[in-house]
C-alpha cells in the first residue's frame, strides 16, 4: 500500500499483521489523512504526555501502572501478567481519554507489588465517540449474552447495515462470536494465528457486503493483534468473560 511507505518502522511492522483486504473496506481519502497523523504522533510524540497523564489516573484504581521509560527487553515472565494485559485492553476500550494501541510484550514489566507496569510508546488513538460506544455495546452484548445489544453495537460501529436481511445480520453476529473465541464456554487460550484467520474471515465478510468501515477498526485491530501476540508468549489461559465483567464492576459500569 502506497501510504505505508511513509510510516514509522514500528507501525509498518504492526500493520503487516492486518489483513490487506481490511484496508479495502476503508475509504482511501480517510487513510490518506490518517496515516500522516498517526506518524506525526509517533515521531513528534504529539499528544503523548496529555494522554499519558489522563490514562495514568484512569488506570490507577485498577492497579495498572503507567511508566514513561522505554524498555528494551521484557523483564517479567509471571503468568498472571497476561490477565492484567487483558484488563488493560478492556479498560482502554472503556476509557474516555484514548488508547495506547501497541500492546506488544516489550512494553510490560511488573513492580514489587506484582502489579502490571505498562510502558507505552507514542502510538495512540482516540476513537470516534460513536465507534467507542458501539464497541462497548459489542463487548457488553457478547459477555452478557445479549444478542440485541451486540447487534446494536455492530450497527453503531457501522459494521452492520440496518437494511441487511435478518439472515445476513445473524451471520455477522455469529462471525463476531466466533471471532471472540471460546471465552464464554471455557478458559480461552490465545493463539495469534487463530485470531488472524478469524480476522481475515471477518474482513472478507465486510468487503463482500460492501461495508465501509471506520479507520478506528484498523487501530482496534492493531491493538488486538499485539495483545494476542503478547498473551500467546505469556502462555495465557483466561476466563475472559469473568475478567471483562469484573473490570466493568471495578469501573462501576455494571
Amino acid at each position: 500500500m502506497i501510504f505505508t511507505r511513509f510510516l514509522p518502522g514500528v507501525l509498518k511492522e504492526l500493520i503487516k499483521h492486518i489483513p490487506t483486504v481490511l484496508f479495502d473496506t476503508v475509504e482511501w481519502s480517510v487513510l490518506a489523512h490518517e496515516f500522516p497523523k498517526i506518524s506525526k504522533r509517533y515521531l513528534q510524540k504529539e499528544g503523548l504526555h496529555e494522554l499519558f497523564d489522563l490514562q495514568k489516573a484512569f488506570l490507577a484504581p485498577l492497579k495498572i501502572r503507567l511508566d514513561e521509560t522505554t524498555l528494551k527487553d521484557r523483564s517479567t515472565t509471571s503468568p498472571h501478567i497476561g490477565h492484567e494485559v487483558l484488563r488493560l485492553y478492556f479498560a482502554q476500550v472503556q476509557s474516555p481519554h484514548g488508547m495506547f494501541i501497541d500492546l506488544s510484550e516489550n512494553h510490560f514489566t511488573e513492580n514489587t507489588h506484582s502489579e502490571l507496569v505498562f510502558h507505552p510508546n507514542p502510538l495512540w488513538t482516540k476513537f470516534d465517540i460513536n465507534f467507542q460506544r458501539g464497541l462497548v455495546k459489542i463487548y457488553d452484548g457478547f459477555y452478557l449474552e445479549d444478542n440485541e445489544l451486540l447487534k446494536d453495537g455492530l450497527i453503531q460501529c457501522k459494521l452492520m447495515d440496518t437494511n441487511w436481511d435478518d439472515y445476513t445480520k445473524m451471520e455477522m453476529i455469529e462471525l463476531f462470536k466466533k471471532h471472540f473465541g471460546a471465552s464464554l464456554t471455557s478458559e480461552m487460550v490465545f493463539k495469534l494465528d487463530t485470531f488472524k484467520d478469524s480476522f481475515m474471515t471477518l474482513a472478507d465478510f465486510l468487503l463482500s457486503n460492501k461495508v465501509k468501515i471506520s479507520v478506528d477498526f484498523i487501530y482496534l485491530g492493531i491493538s488486538l493483534i499485539t495483545m494476542y501476540s503478547t498473551l500467546e508468549k505469556f502462555n495465557t489461559s483466561a476466563n475472559v468473560q469473568k475478567i471483562y465483567l469484573d473490570l466493568k464492576k471495578d469501573l462501576k459500569l455494571l
